[in-house]
């Protein structure tokens, strides 16, 4: 894990939302990966991506979540965060450690997350 995260993944169906979250976050001096608003696309960019953090919304809609890419960001060490309006004892597949935020997202939720991750961010 690198101690200023530049590069930042995110997973979201709702397009409106992915792109506030990507206006926020490259506002503010990020480079975004995606982002992805399937399950397919995002598990791709997990696994041969350039990436810091990922912010990954739970539910992607039609039954599918995004447990499979927080595994392969697990496998590779990279560090994530769950986006999402469920409260976290309705998330089965959440581990001890995961990190749970609840939807909506704004600005400073978002640096006040990356500040839990990264305790020196600038921003």
């Amino acid at each position: 894990m690198t101690d200023t995260p530049k590069n930042i993944f995110i997973v979201e169906d709702e397009v409106v939302v992915a792109f506030e979250m990507t206006d926020i976050l490259e506002d503010i001096g990020f480079t975004v990966v995606g982002p992805s608003i399937h399950l397919e696309d995002a598990k791709e960019k997990a696994r041969d991506g350039d990436i810091d953090i990922a912010f990954l919304d739970v539910n992607l809609g039609r039954n599918k979540t995004s447990k499979p890419v927080a595994d392969i960001l697990r496998e590779r060490g990279i560090p994530f965060v769950y986006i999402t309006a469920y409260d976290p004892e309705q998330i089965s597949f959440l581990g001890p450690d995961d990190r749970v935020v609840k939807k909506p997202v704004s600005s400073q939720k978002l640096i006040e997350t990356l500040r839990r991750v990264y305790p020196n961010l600038e921003t």
